[in-house]
């Protein structure tokens, strides 16, 4: 009877064992089954955003277009028509009022004088004026009186006769030149110009570059650079040397995006 028992516990727990076995296996293969679908569908994915990014690429695809960046630039040489002109007066009085009234004097006759010449009074103003002590370091500071002086800057068109005026402007009492600058009135149109001067040089150059036909896609500005002819000297006052107004350079850079 005892071996009966005996028989029959072991075939419970044999039969126990393989039941556990078989579940637990089973679940095994089950995973093992469905990790490779997960995987095949990962790799699926993947490759699908790899074709749309592809598609993608191949909807902007620019092989086909090119794109040409060249900087252009112009030059335009002018003769200045205009000139705008410093002359000073300077003024030395031991007295302050006498200094300033002597100033005063001699510059409103450079005034009225430019007036008589045709000069606009709109185009004549006072650029500089000012009063100081004036010292003699080299002496223990002796003052040596009160200096005034005024500046003043006047349109000329005349260019031709500016030799003349400046002469004449030195009989009245002027004793200083400032300076002469020499420019053109209607410069923005000589730039206008120069501008399409640079377009054309820009085409030449993108020309050289490639075969295809080019169209203009964007133009930047990059800088108008004018060379005025320019004056300074206080020998003028002293002698009678020719002013020479000679040619001024108008320049303009640009940059350009050509694509094909």
């Amino acid at each position: 009877m005892r071996k009966l028992y005996l028989s029959f516990f072991c075939f419970l727990l044999a039969t126990t064992f393989m039941i556990g076995y078989n579940v637990v296996n089973s679940k095994s293969v089950n995973l093992h089954a469905y990790s490779p679908e997960l995987e095949n569908t990962s790799e699926e994915l993947i490759y699908e955003e790899d074709q749309g990014q592809n598609q993608n690429l191949e909807n902007t695809d620019t092989s086909d277009i090119q794109k040409i960046i060249v900087y252009g630039g112009g030059k335009i040489s002018v003769t200045p028509d205009v000139a705008y002109v410093m002359v000073g007066v300077e003024s030395l009085n031991s007295e302050l009022q006498t200094a300033v009234k002597e100033n005063d004097e001699i510059v409103s006759s450079l005034i009225n004088y430019l007036k008589e010449q045709g000069i606009d009074e709109k185009d004549i103003k006072t650029k500089y004026y000012s009063i100081y002590q004036k010292h003699d370091y080299t002496a223990s500071q002796r003052f040596l009186g009160y200096q005034v002086s005024s500046t003043l800057e006047f349109k000329c068109k005349d260019i031709d006769n500016l030799e003349s005026y400046i002469s004449e402007l030195t009989n009245l009492g002027a004793n200083k030149l400032e300076g002469i600058t020499f420019n053109c009135e209607n410069i923005s149109q000589y730039y206008q110009e120069a501008l399409k001067l640079a377009i054309e040089d820009a085409k030449n150059k993108a020309g050289c570059l490639t075969d295809k036909t080019l169209s203009i896609y964007k133009v930047t500005e990059e800088s108008m650079y004018t060379c005025l002819p320019y004056r300074i000297t206080n020998e003028l006052l002293y002698s009678s040397p020719s002013i020479l107004k000679g040619t001024m350079e108008v320049e303009a850079k640009i940059k350009v995006i050509f694509k094909s």
